[in-house]
């Protein structure tokens, strides 16, 4: 496989750098990797620099977290515009959005007895855009958790004592975001959703991205099962949507995602991805 079209850095919750992600794409022999932080595209001019003259392409990509009534659904938009000052203010009040939620969720586990420090959250964060994920490492670091998977388990994820609800954006906005930056909007993961292996059209999600305009669906994922991604292969061909994949790699050591390089596409897909984003330019 030639492209991993789903990484992350310190500009959002990766562990490495975008030069550092670069470096380690280059040395696994990619041929492109797409630069996918949450509400952030603060990687990708960093990692595109990293780039030059290494046989590497940076697609400059971003994934926005939504919400589907009770689900967390997320888009992943490709080639996009990184100047489009409608998308940049949009993903700047994301991140507000982000570290408001992150205070009331600090603010919630110390009214349970697990004092967190905010400034320590935002120091693990550093320059990048603030999540659970950096709260659920202060968790362990003061020892309320045996692991970041465990305090998500015990505190943070939705129905547990500590969770917040997030700033509101459904899938179809971001869906609108992603194009009205001359991106390709992809769905992310659906797996993660679909619990009984099928594409959660019976929630009304898949009509209602197709009606917004999606153009992928992200088939091949690590814990996608090779059912799933059957089944979602079968919904890119019937639906003549494009069919893309990644690692979801967050950088070494974290393990709930993949390596860099798993369930990676081969180069062609990247050109559908760009031949599709000049549509939009």
């Amino acid at each position: 496989m030639d492209a991993d079209l789903h990484v992350h850095t310190k500009a959002s919750d990766g562990v490495l750098t975008p030069t550092e992600l670069v470096s380690l794409a280059v040395s696994r022999n990619l041929r492109a990797i797409a630069i996918t932080d949450h509400d952030s595209i603060d990687g990708v001019e960093e990692a595109q620099a990293a780039a030059r003259g290494k046989g590497i392409l940076v697609v400059p990509g971003v994934e926005i977290n939504t919400d589907y009534g009770k689900e967390e659904v997320h888009i992943l938009g490709y080639f996009i515009n990184t100047g489009s000052e409608e998308l940049n203010g949009t993903l700047a009040e994301l991140r507000k959005a982000r570290t408001v939620r992150a205070e009331k969720i600090v603010d919630q586990l110390g009214r349970l007895g697990l004092p967190v420090c905010m400034d320590r959250v935002l120091e693990i964060a550093g320059a990048g855009s603030v999540g659970r994920p950096h709260i659920a490492a202060a968790l362990v670091e003061k020892g309320y958790a045996l692991s970041v998977r465990d305090a998500f388990v015990r505190y943070l994820s939705r129905g547990a004592p500590g969770y917040v609800p997030r700033y509101k954006i459904t899938p179809a906005e971001a869906v609108q975001i992603v194009t009205g930056a001359g991106g390709v909007p992809v769905l992310a993961h659906p797996g993660l959703l679909d619990q009984n292996k099928r594409l959660p059209a019976h929630k009304g999600l898949f009509p209602e991205l197709m009606a917004a305009g999606i153009k992928g669906i992200e088939v091949y994922y690590p814990k996608h099962t090779p059912e799933m991604v059957r089944q979602y292969e079968a919904v890119c061909d019937r639906c003549q949507l494009i069919s893309t994949g990644g690692s979801d790699y967050h950088g070494p050591g974290q393990k709930e995602e993949g390596e860099l390089g798993d369930a990676g596409v081969g180069f062609a897909v990247v050109i559908k991805l760009q031949e599709a984003s000049f549509r939009f330019a």
